[in-house]
């Protein structure tokens, strides 16, 4: 019998990607008002030019709009980023049975870890995070900064090896 199991998260909005967004508006605000200004060497045209600034900020403050999905399939486990329900890519694919450690996140647990190895598939002070760290084909390991629900948790445990998964999730 096959398992399928998957679970969406959206990731809040920090300090930086709110004013990121408002950063992308004042700028598109100022750059409709410049050539507004500049409307009467333009003729109408610059209707069209505002109209392209408006639905440029548009586009560029919905990539703001971030949400992972966790999937589990058959022992493997893939994490995809969902950009403005719109685009997906796939951030991280592994073996349930291949993860050598799993266990509660803190943030001092990733203090000899390259940053850039580490998968953030969650919320940064989320409270219900888990680091899970599976092992690949070539040696190289994967690390993974995840909040699963109930479901993915009991998904979880029916394929990682049952020495880490009896400490994990109590």
């Amino acid at each position: 019998m096959d398992t399928f199991f998957e679970q969406i998260i959206g990731i809040k909005k920090n300090g930086k990607s709110i004013a990121g967004v408002l950063g992308i508006w004042f700028l598109a605000l100022l750059l409709s008002f410049t050539v507004f200004l500049f409307s009467g060497y333009l003729g109408a045209f610059f209707i069209l030019i505002i109209a392209g600034i408006i639905y440029g900020a548009y586009k560029l403050s919905s990539l703001f709009n971030i949400e992972f999905e966790y999937i589990i399939t058959n022992g493997s486990m893939d994490i995809d980023k969902i950009v403005n329900k719109s685009s997906r890519k796939r951030v991280l694919s592994f073996e349930l049975p291949n993860v050598t450690r799993l266990e509660k996140y803190t943030p001092n647990i990733l203090n000899n870890i390259d940053a850039k190895e580490v998968v953030f598939a969650c919320n940064q002070n989320d409270d219900n995070a888990y680091l899970m760290v599976a092992e690949k084909d070539g040696g190289k390991a994967s690390y993974l900064v995840f909040s699963p629900n109930d479901k993915i948790k009991s998904a979880i445990i029916k394929f990682v090896p049952k020495f880490i998964s009896n400490t994990a999730f109590k």
